[in-house]
């Protein structure tokens, strides 16, 4: 037992301190990479289905997520890169907490090649929906011109009182 005060609690209460955040700043990644999957899942479903509202909705939703994701990523990383704090945790902490981090970023590369999909998928839908529209447009202004009736009067035609 150490006794309070002493370089070695000292030592001690810092790396405990330590992995408390570490264990901290992980779950909460964790917790986020999980919120952010499910709702990937809700978009890639809406997207499929084509509900528009329904994936800006979800859009709005993820955003925060993404946020808070960066957010905790950097102190994550700022963890990391600082040697004491490596040194006070220890090795055995450290490859064990890289682990977690290493399954985080397979989960989020995962994501982002679905993201990437339903990215093309939208895109794909748009570039439809344009050419209908288009095609629409070129379809009313030939009737237009093809019609027996003309929409506007002919000046030719008007007697003097217009």
């Amino acid at each position: 037992m150490t006794t309070p005060g002493t370089p070695h609690s000292d030592a001690q209460d810092r790396a405990d301190l330590l992995a408390a955040r570490l264990e901290a700043l992980l779950a909460e990644t964790g917790s986020l990479v999980d919120q952010l999957e499910a709702v990937g899942d809700q978009q890639h479903h809406a997207i499929e289905s084509g509900q528009v509202r329904q994936i800006v909705e979800i859009v709005e939703t993820r955003e925060p997520l993404v946020r808070s994701l960066v957010r905790v990523g950097e102190e994550l990383n700022a963890f990391i890169e600082d040697r004491d704090a490596r040194t006070a945790l220890g090795d055995e902490i450290m490859e064990r907490a890289l682990r977690r981090i290493a399954i985080y970023e397979h989960t989020m590369k995962r994501l982002r090649e679905r993201d990437a999909q339903d990215q093309q998928c939208m895109e794909q839908a748009r570039d439809q929906i344009a050419s209908q529209l288009a095609g629409m447009g070129s379809g009313k202004h030939a009737l237009r011109a093809y019609s027996t009736r003309s929409q506007t009067p002919n000046p030719i035609m008007q007697d003097r009182r217009g």
